[in-house]
Parts: C-alpha cells; sequence; structure tokens
C-alpha cells in the first residue's frame, strides 16, 4: 500500500513539472538582494501562488521600530503558509529564505540573473539553488501531497524568512522568537547530495593593537601598532596550527577554523601607525564552545603582554552573528525518515554530515524544534557566483523526496 501511494506520488510530481521549473523562474525573476532586501514584491507574489495553491498565507511583517534599530532601509516580510491537515498528526516545518546575495556585474553572466534562463538541462539566475530552488521543493512538493489521494492528519507549514543571508534576526529569528512558527519537526535549506546534522557555531573577534604615533624618521619615539599586531597574527596561526589537532567527531566538520577577515593601521607611510585593527572569524565544532576559543585568544594576548610590557591590546567580541555549535543528534527519528524517503526514490542512503557553516536551522532549535538541512542543488551550483543554477532533474527528483517525507510524516 505503501508503495502504491509513493508511485503515485512520483506521478503526481512529474505531471506538476512544468509547474516546478516556471515556479522557480518566477522567483528568480523578482530581485531580492540582500543588502538591501526589497522583499515588498516577492512576499505579494508567494501570498497570491500560495493562496491559489491551497494554503492559509499569512505575510508577517517586523516592526519598524525594529528595522529601524538595526539600521535598515526597507521594510522586512516574512511569509508563514499552512496546509492543514485533519488533526492530530504530526506537523512538518520547510524553512527557506526569500533573500539571495547581490548578483554582482551582470556582464559576468553568461544568462542575465535575474532570467530564470534555461540551458542544458539547468535553470540559471540569482537564487537558483541559494535558496528559491528549495524554497520552490518544498513548496511543491506539499502540493504534491494535497494533489494525491493520500490523507493528511498533520500540517505542513512553509516558512519563507527574509534576511538569512545576514543573519536571520528579523527572519527565522524573528519568527521563532515570537511564536509566529509551531511544528515537530524542520527541513531547512541544503543540499541533495547529504544531509546535514551539525552546524559549526560562530564566534567572531575584533581586536586592536594600541602604539604611539611618531615620524618615521624617529621611529624609536613611537610604538608601531602594525608590527604589534603581526604578533598577535602569528599567534593566530599557532592557535589554528593547535586547532588542526583537534578535529570533530563528526563527518565534514573537519576542525575549528581561524580566519583573519579584515585588517585596517596606520594613517600614513612616514607615521608610525597609532592603531591597528582585525577582525577574525571563527567556525566552532561542536566539540569546542565559543568561551573555549574566546579564552584560548585572550591567552595569546595576556602571553604577548607578559613578554613586552610595551604591547597593547583589546579584545572585543563582534555579536551580530554570534551562535554556538548547532547539533541534531545523528539518532533523531527526522534523519532516519528522510533517510527512507531518499530510499523510497533513488534506491541509495545519503551520507549524514556536520559542515563549517550556519543557517537558521539554529533559531528553531532554540525553539525547540529539531531540525535538519536537506533540499536541492549542490555546492557545484555556483552559489554565491556568476552563473548560479539548479539542475532541473535535481529539483524533481528531491521534489519527489520531500513528497515522500511529507506523506510519511503527516499522513
Amino acid at each position: 500500500m505503501n508503495e502504491t501511494k509513493t508511485q503515485e506520488l512520483f506521478q503526481v510530481v512529474e505531471g506538476m513539472r512544468p509547474q516546478i521549473i516556471e515556479f522557480l523562474q518566477r522567483l528568480i525573476q523578482i530581485p531580492s538582494e540582500n543588502p538591501p532586501g526589497n522583499y515588498n514584491e516577492i512576499c505579494d507574489f508567494l501570498q497570491q501562488g500560495l493562496t491559489e495553491l491551497g494554503f492559509e498565507v499569512q505575510v508577517i511583517s517586523v516592526p519598524d521600530e525594529m528595522t529601524h534599530a538595526a539600521g535598515l532601509t526597507t521594510p522586512r516580510k516574512n511569509v508563514v503558509a499552512t496546509l492543514r491537515g485533519s488533526g492530530g498528526g504530526r506537523n512538518l516545518i520547510f524553512n527557506s529564505h526569500l533573500d539571495t546575495v547581490p548578483a554582482g556585474d551582470p556582464e559576468q553572466w553568461e544568462y542575465p540573473p535575474f532570467s530564470g534562463a534555461i540551458a542544458d538541462g539547468r535553470i540559471y539566475g540569482r537564487g537558483a539553488t541559494d535558496s528559491k530552488g528549495r524554497l520552490t521543493a518544498y513548496i511543491m512538493s506539499a502540493v504534491a501531497v494535497a494533489r494525491s489521494t493520500i490523507s493528511r492528519k498533520g500540517d505542513v507549514i512553509i516558512a519563507a524568512t527574509c534576511d538569512e543571508e545576514t543573519g536571520g534576526i528579523l527572519g527565522a529569528g524573528y519568527l521563532n522568537q515570537n511564536g509566529h512558527v509551531h511544528g515537530d519537526m524542520v527541513i531547512v535549506e541544503g543540499y541533495s547530495n547529504h544531509i546535514v546534522r551539525a552546524m559549526a557555531g560562530v564566534l567572531q573577534l575584533q581586536i586592536v593593537t594600541d602604539g604611539i604615533p611618531a615620524h618615521a624618521g624617529y621611529k624609536w619615539k613611537g610604538l608601531n601598532a602594525v608590527e604589534m599586531m603581526a604578533k598577535v597574527v602569528q599567534g593566530l596561526a599557532e592557535l589554528q596550527e593547535e586547532l588542526e589537532r583537534e578535529p570533530s567527531s563528526i563527518p565534514g566538520m573537519k576542525y575549528t577554523t581561524v580566519n583573519v577577515g579584515t585588517i585596517r593601521g596606520g594613517t600614513k607611510v612616514n607615521v608610525v601607525p597609532a592603531t591597528c585593527e582585525i577582525e577574525v572569524d571563527f567556525r566552532v565544532i561542536p566539540e569546542h564552545s565559543l568561551d573555549q576559543i574566546y579564552n584560548r585568544v585572550l591567552s595569546i594576548l595576556q602571553s604577548l603582554e607578559q613578554k613586552d610590557p610595551t604591547f597593547k591590546a583589546k579584545l572585543i567580541r563582534i555579536t551580530d552573528f554570534q551562535t554556538e555549535p548547532t547539533i541534531t543528534d545523528e539518532s533523531s527519528p527526522l534523519i532516519s525518515e528522510l533517510q527512507e524517503a531518499v530510499q523510497e526514490v533513488t534506491g541509495r542512503t545519503l551520507p549524514v554530515v556536520g559542515i563549517l557553516a550556519q543557517s537558521d536551522t539554529r533559531w528553531f532549535i532554540r525553539n525547540g524544534i529539531p531540525g535538519i538541512n536537506f533540499g536541492p542543488g549542490t555546492s557545484e551550483n555556483n552559489i554565491h557566483g556568476f552563473n548560479e543554477c539548479m539542475e532541473i532533474e535535481d529539483l524533481i527528483q528531491t521534489t519527489k523526496i520531500l513528497a515522500v517525507l511529507t506523506k510519511n510524516i503527516v499522513s
């Protein structure tokens, strides 16, 4: 009986193929680059389109005072759409974001970045994979179940959120913190060639060294803040070597990474620099905590101060994107149920991994909702680069997998 239902879903999704492709093309054709974050048109499109597809749709606007406090110049909106079941079942959330990174120079694209052009079995455009392709698969997998003869007890909720590319605080963060989304489990944007159950924590630090300005011809009268910072950078390089000897036990996560991302110092080549500043990004494996890494950096600075009484440095936490590592246990039923759906569609299972990145999954996990990352596309799809694309067959097959998963959870 279950096999019959699965075959029915396959046929329904195949019958929806033109609609699925067209829906993704239309999403790509609505620019939603962040910054600045323009959400009006795409939210209007989803409100109308999802209502026509049978969802109950809410467009939830973030209060103006919150956007102004965050220094944003455009409104922030989120879409929550629910496909109701008869009741008494498990409720499944699909989360994908509305914003994309900027398209960059359109002359560098083989096809215009907001065209949704089709060539060689791919759909091209900014957001084709990240994350409008994922959103399309999530929506259409729920619609496929609704169009089948399969009865549904649980609800399917689509949470299409803003600002993931800049931290998600007013997107998935706002929805979860203010009780706008409820469910038993969540699938968040991911790739089709593995299941992500763990994501690295993010710690970002600003380090400032203080010197004394002087004429370069009288260097001994000053203290060179850039040269002091060179010692800090060397200390961070040595810390990276230490961390490489402390690998994660989770496949794919490697080890905690240290990246000196920016450096600023000095005012003029013939002046001994009075200050130097770096910003450092750490991707922290679950075996470490943010405080542990912070304290190891603090120890580097303290050691330099002990060796050189003239060394002065300030260590400041940048909290905008700070988050602890997020992890879903490998024995989670959500993972096994997704693997069963993958098996039903493809005849195989997928690797279960962790990655040194973050996503909106963390907001749901903080809200007590177990989550993993899975969706159409792979890292080969030029995500964030020129010529971003989505393989059409990957989009269709992943929609089938997600439809089977939806059937298994809400029926």
